[in-house]
Order: structure tokens, then sequence, then C-alpha cells
């Protein structure tokens, strides 16, 4: 940041910030033109970047930075994944929604089996709130396992990391499609995307943070969303036959989701369960309960 105040000016304060930041092992930059660096960042794309304490000299550390992997072809989905499969059942505390989602938990029950690439709790209360039984299983899970589970759907995780290292999961979800409907969100819409015959690309900055602006064009509704990844689905190289574009970025016009025209298959590559953050795109858990309804009535 600019500027750093090393004092705690408001009554309720218990502590200064820095006291805060130092008992959460949290770093802290300051004194820096920060207007300069976002001009930069502008002009370069996202950088690789080391803060270093000990005194070091500034071309040892632009050596240490530059020796850093980039994060393209990076497979991280792997490594943070959990080491074995687990029951999930807790709900969210959301009071305004409380009563709906007591409703939801106690009508019939969907069973889902969701791929952890990464995934975020926020997600699993969601599934659970709008009447979901949930077993997370982790990202190496062949989908014949998955299948024998029985479940009425899949849902694939968010995570860290390019896409396209991950062929194992790609695989997976190309043998899953069709038998069971499917949910993927972030990551999982990045490998959704390859599933089906398309490709993925890194961004120049990546989406980060809350306020994107995403227009669904299946309704013309504009939604407020939470966004969180550095790569993304060329739209352009889906099979139009197959593949329909059902969200789009209004602030660069990439692809924020799809779903398959005749095969019970959709994603998003934004966070509709984002907490904080805005709730407009809650909606889509839903559809993913109501896609998993009209299997089950079909079968």
């Amino acid at each position: 940041m600019r500027e750093f105040s090393t004092l705690a000016s408001n009554w309720r304060a218990s502590e200064t910030a820095q006291q805060y930041l130092e008992r959460h092992g949290v770093p802290v930059i300051w004194d820096l033109d920060t207007r300069a660096l976002v001009r930069h960042l502008r002009t370069a794309g996202a950088l690789r970047g080391v803060i270093s304490t000990d005194g070091a000299a500034a071309e040892q550390l632009v050596a240490e930075a530059r020796a850093l992997p980039t994060m393209a072809g990076q497979e991280l989905a792997g490594r943070v994944s959990c080491a074995k499969s687990y029951e999930w059942e807790k709900g969210s505390v959301d009071f305004e929604h409380q009563a709906a989602a007591t409703r939801a938990r106690a009508e019939k029950r969907h069973r889902v089996v969701a791929y952890d690439y990464g995934i975020k709790r926020n997600i699993l209360r969601q599934l659970v709130d709008h009447g979901c039984d949930v077993t997370v299983v982790p990202a190496r899970t062949s989908a014949e396992d998955v299948l024998e589970m029985k479940p009425d759907g899949v849902f694939l995780s968010n995570g860290p990391g390019d896409p396209e290292p991950i062929g194992y999961a790609i695989e997976n979800i190309r043998k899953l499609v069709g038998r069971v409907p499917i949910f993927g969100i972030c990551l999982g819409h990045q490998l959704c995307g390859l599933a089906l015959g398309g490709r993925t690309y890194k961004l120049k900055f990546g989406h980060h943070g809350s306020n994107h602006p995403v227009k669904n064009l299946l309704t013309g509704k504009v939604e407020i969303t939470a966004q969180n990844h550095g790569f993304c689905v060329d739209p352009d190289s889906l099979p139009a036959s197959d593949v329909e574009i059902t969200h789009v970025n209004l602030n660069d016009q990439t692809n924020e989701g799809m779903r398959h025209r005749s095969l019970p298959l959709f994603s998003v590559q934004y966070h509709p369960e984002a907490s904080p953050g805005p709730h407009d795109a809650r909606y889509l858990f839903q559809e993913f309960v109501g896609m998993m309804k009209e299997v089950s009535r079909g079968n």
C-alpha cells in the first residue's frame, strides 16, 4: 500500500493493524508508488514477485523471482485435493435464507459426489442447503468409482493452476458426461470445456475479487459476481453443435458459462457461492437440483 497507519484511532480497536497482521503472520509492504505499480501491471500483465526482509540485493531478488515457475503448465489440483473421501453435512448460517434451506433439507435428498480440486467449503454448504447429501472425493478418483456410488449428480470444484495438465480429470469428465448430471465451477468449468473438445488460455491479468458484471445470455439479466481465476475457456474452440455459451463477462467479453445442448451438463467460471460476496448467482445451485430431478423423473 501507499501509506500504512501505525495508529489505531477507532474507539472499538483493541490493537493496531500492524499488531493484528503480525499476530496472524501476514506480511505487509508499504511506502510504494502503488499507482506506478498498477500502470506497470496493466502493460506487463500478472507478474511473479518476491518479498524479502533479509536485506538481499535487488538484483538477487529479481533473479529469484524470474526463477519461479510460471502458472502455465502447473498441475496444482492434485496437490491441494483431499487425501480420502468424506461426507459433508453442514449447511450455511445464512439466516435470510434459513427457512428455505430447512425446507430443502426436509425434501427428497439428492446424492452428489463432489470432486475436490481445491473445493471451497461454502460450495459444500450451498449444496447441503439445496437438499443434497454430499460426498467429497479426491481429484484422482476414477469415473468408474464415482458411478459405483450411484450419485444423482456430480459436482466439479474450483481449484488452482492450469487446467490443461490435469489429464486424469478431463478423461474422467468425458466418461461421466451423459451418464449423470454435472455442474462445474471455476476450474471445474475449464475442465468441462477441455472435456467437451475446447481449449483454454491464460488471461493477461486474470479476474479476481468481487463486482465483476456477467450477463446471463439465456435471461438477459446481469449478475454481479465474485471471481478468482487466471485461465479461461476459448468459446470459439467449443463445438457449437454441442455446446451453448450461457454467460459472458461484460468487462472483456470472455466466456463465463456454458451448457451442453442435449446432455445434463452446465458450468460457470465465477463463484456463485461467494461468501462474503454477491449472491446474484446462487440460483445456479437450484438449477443443478432441478436438473437432477428431471433426470431422475426420466429414469
